[in-house]
């Protein structure tokens, strides 16, 4: 039997406000875990977190054979399914809170942030609407989940003010996506790959208004159980001002055996892909969402994972193990973990340029073309930073080739020039050319050049 995750929540009505309208839903049998930040005044913000927290509920305990059937790794249930299912959940929720604020006035405009986290083995699940954060911390990193959909955050993304302008920006915390005030919703939903003992923290803006970074949050959660953590963050939040509700939720999955491998295997990948060009510049979340979109692939020494002049549809990145780089018969590089090849498979339909072979027993990450695109469909952001990426690598791939053809072209000119100066002393070879010297040159035969 899988042990359990490791569970605390609390909320506080803060230090300014009179009632709160915070709500967390936490089920650790179904391993799904929610944050949801009312608005609209008069109870109605209550109203509409705890309506939104338990509709999301309900539909995903109607999902439960599916979430099952992934967990045994079922190949008739795809972890997209499941991302649907969510974020379908966080649609009903929608519909439900904007259909109750249509049939009562006094509660007309309201709605909730909402952030929902489902963790099924070793995948984590979540949907996503308003300024509400998840947190990954993984060893010594801390990793925001989320993306705010509020003013301040739009300003910031697309670099409109400096940092000391958002400071003082009106309205800076209004959201611009919340669940229940418009008829539809735009949900953020994804998945990332989950390693035993991985932390995860569900907060409400009443905590993170505080945390003038991210790394700000490790030191309230270093060496204390999940039921300090969630007080410490309380405190803090109080202790900093106390503007608002604030929620926190602190889970930890159980630890395993496998921990530190599993750790370092996606640690190191992380790593990787965050170094190659194609995905310079993401955020965090977004490597960790192309890291899940990979497929695991185990190779057996002598066993080709290319080969030169077959089609392209995949990059691989090596996790474990070595790959040898073949041209025809030459052996032209050998790579190990953390390196990687075949990544302009993403971008064009080309035969393989050459032959990558397992030296030995070799884990790698493949990231297919199909799953590629996927997440440049599900993000805007995402794939107008990847395809600027792409475009700048192949700029300066085609600098790269222009400034090698240019130096061919001298080449070729050297080697004619050279053909029509000894054209007429065949012999200029070694040490037979030495008597010609002179006469081609203008040098004196004493062997040293006029002044």
């Amino acid at each position: 039997m899988t042990a359990a995750h490791r569970l605390s929540a609390r909320t506080d009505v803060g230090r300014r406000r009179e009632h709160n309208e915070d709500t967390f839903r936490c089920d650790t049998a179904l391993g799904l875990y929610i944050v949801a930040d009312g608005m609209g005044g008069h109870a109605a913000g209550e109203v509409a977190s705890a309506m939104a927290s338990q509709r999301v509920a309900a539909e995903v305990e109607r999902g439960r054979s599916m979430i099952d059937a992934l967990a045994r790794q079922d190949p008739g249930v795809r972890p997209d399914d499941v991302k649907l299912m969510l974020a379908n959940a966080v649609r009903a929720a929608n519909a439900e809170v904007w259909s109750a604020a249509q049939a009562n006035s006094a509660r007309r405009g309201m709605g909730t942030t909402l952030t929902a986290m489902l963790v099924v083995g070793r995948r984590c699940f979540l949907a996503h609407v308003g300024d509400s954060r998840a947190y990954l911390i993984r060893g010594a990193e801390v990793r925001r989940l989320t993306e705010d959909h509020s003013v301040v955050n739009e300003l910031r993304r697309r670099g409109k003010l400096t940092q000391e302008a958002l400071s003082k920006v009106a309205h800076k915390n209004a959201i611009t996506r919340a669940v229940g005030v418009f008829e539809n919703v735009e949900v953020d939903t994804f998945h990332i790959l989950a390693a035993p003992g991985d932390r995860f923290v569900l907060c409400s803006d009443g905590l993170h208004r505080y945390l003038d970074t991210d790394d700000a949050l490790r030191p309230l959660l270093e060496g204390v159980t999940e039921e300090a953590a969630t007080q410490r963050l309380i405190d803090y939040a109080n202790e900093c001002g106390g503007a608002d509700n604030v929620t926190a939720v602190v889970v930890t999955l159980p630890d395993e055996d496998t921990r530190q491998r599993v750790v370092a295997e996606l640690t190191r990948s992380y790593a990787t892909l965050s170094a190659l060009p194609f995905f310079r510049h993401l955020e965090p979340r977004e490597i960790l969402v192309l890291q899940a979109a990979a497929k695991v692939r185990d190779v057996e020494p002598g066993l080709e994972v290319v080969r030169e002049g077959e089609p392209g549809e995949a990059m691989f990145l090596i996790v474990q193990g070595r790959c040898v780089v073949k041209k025809g018969e030459m052996e032209i590089a050998r790579l190990g973990p953390g390196e990687h090849f075949g990544e302009m498979a993403l971008v064009e339909l080309a035969p393989r340029s050459a032959t990558v072979v397992a030296e030995d027993d070799t884990r790698l990450l493949e990231i297919a073309r199909a799953d590629f695109f996927r997440v440049l469909r599900e993000s805007s952001d995402t794939a107008v930073k990847m395809l600027w990426n792409i475009v700048s690598v192949l700029a300066a791939r085609l600098r790269e080739t222009s400034s090698q053809l240019g130096e061919a072209r001298e080449q070729l000119v050297a080697d004619d020039l050279t053909a029509q100066l000894f054209d007429e002393y065949p012999g200029v070879v070694g040490r037979d050319t030495m008597p010609a010297i002179p006469a081609i040159t203008g040098m004196p035969r004493g062997g040293t050049f006029p002044r």
